[in-house]
């Protein structure tokens, strides 16, 4: 077997060891991977140059140093390699980290990271994939932990206060995230929009964080299937799902379910609240404001994936990995995410600063609308909401004048 051959079966499942043995048998890129720790861009810009500039530091990897730091603690024994006769000096913990954080804030080709980091690409593609399994083992349950009836009370405080919304639980949406078309996939991940893409799911609290998500589905699953085939969906229609008790709605003895919030991708149910068809709402203002008030709260979902996609630019291209990979991808992004997040709130930058909220229709895109037959009671509850927003209790200044100009 001619060095080439062996070369090109590591290119794609390629052990760390056996990777540099075969760059030590290719002339025309020995002396390039060799200069690593001298030439690499880990070496001569990071830890030259950022390492001490936080503002810098924060531009190029999208995370602070305390965060960068924060991660490597819990990862680093998962991604460590020993030194070996053959790899006497393998690459650090450290460096696969900014790798592959620079991956995520870039969605740069491996190709060109391998010139600024000075490691074959094939090895770059072990590395991410590494990484990225690390991060969803290590940090999954610290960031986005099993939901339960004392942090979704929680998080209905915090919809109403910030958002308006009473017995809110949290606001639901998916999106088809663009890839490039996998390999003997046929039509599995082509979609509606006639694009290949895998399907993120995501419940957010009113924070912009995400509270639970499910990744994986097919680009060509029907949209009304997505979310009762999730995690999420089953538990919920086995009553495995615990949700507060009902409450009543503030300043009345008006009792209702708590509910989650979606667009007109999901059906309308007890536990999900979704808004009246446009034809009705432009003839009845009533409905027009409980729209208007329902989109108030569903909006922190296209925050929080404007603002994922904004840190991590990978996002606005199609992405053109293997499809679990792809999987984990999004999985560690959305860790990441709520860690910036936790890092705001804690030490926020401006008091007064507006989260901003990104355009990603070119490479996130929204669910279909889909109808359905709902139940008496999950109307009946619509119903409830919608009174409640226009009476004086319920209602809130500014909803007239916004459903005017906006009709």
């Amino acid at each position: 077997m001619d060095v080439l051959t062996l070369y090109n079966i590591l290119e794609d499942e390629a052990d760390e060891e056996l990777l540099l043995l075969a760059n030590y048998f290719r002339d025309e890129e020995d002396e390039m991977f060799i200069e690593r720790s001298r030439e690499g861009c880990y070496n001569i810009l990071v830890e030259r140059r950022l390492i001490d500039n936080e503002i810098r530091f924060r531009a190029y990897f999208r995370v602070s140093l305390e965060l960068f730091n924060y991660i490597l603690d819990y990862i680093k024994d998962d991604i460590k390699r020993r030194p070996s006769n053959r790899v006497k000096r393998p690459i650090s913990p450290e460096e696969k980290l900014a790798l592959t954080l620079r991956f995520l804030a870039t969605g740069e080709s491996y190709r060109s990271l391998s010139f600024q980091f000075r490691i074959s690409h094939s090895w770059i593609s072990t590395i991410i994939k590494e990484v990225l399994v690390a991060i969803c083992n290590r940090l999954k349950n610290i960031t986005m932990p099993e939901p339960t009836e004392h942090s979704l009370k929680k998080v209905s405080n915090d919809f109403y206060e910030m958002w308006n919304f009473p017995n809110c639980c949290g606001a639901i949406d998916g999106k088809h995230i663009r890839i490039v078309c996998p390999d003997s996939s046929g039509s599995l991940y082509f979609n509606f929009k006639s694009f290949f893409s895998v399907v993120l799911l995501a419940l957010c609290d009113a924070n912009n964080k995400f509270l639970v998500v499910d990744i994986g589905s097919y680009g060509k699953e029907g949209d009304a299937g997505i979310f009762p085939k999730s995690n999420l969906g089953k538990l919920i229609s086995t009553g495995k799902f615990k949700f507060p008790d009902p409450e009543c709605l503030p300043n009345t003895d008006i009792v209702v379910p708590h509910v989650f919030v979606g667009d007109e991708a999901f059906k309308l149910t007890e536990t999900m609240m979704r808004p009246y068809p446009r034809n009705q709402s432009k003839t009845d203002q009533t409905k027009a404001i409980f729209n208007y008030r329902l989109s108030r709260a569903r909006r922190t979902t296209e925050n929080t994936f404007g603002i994922m996609c904004q840190n991590f630019r990978v996002f606005f291209t199609p992405i053109n990995i293997l499809p679990e990979t792809v999987d984990n991808l999004i999985m560690a992004s959305c860790i990441i995410h709520n860690l910036l997040r936790d890092e705001r709130m804690v030490c926020p930058t401006d008091s007064t600063e507006k989260d901003p909220i990104t355009d990603v229709q070119t490479n996130m895109i929204q669910l279909s609308a889909i109808g359905g037959n709902a139940t008496h009671e999950a109307f009946r509850v619509r119903e409830t909401f919608k009174d409640y927003f226009n009476s004086r209790i319920g209602s809130v200044s500014w909803q007239q004048k916004h459903v005017t100009r906006t009709n």
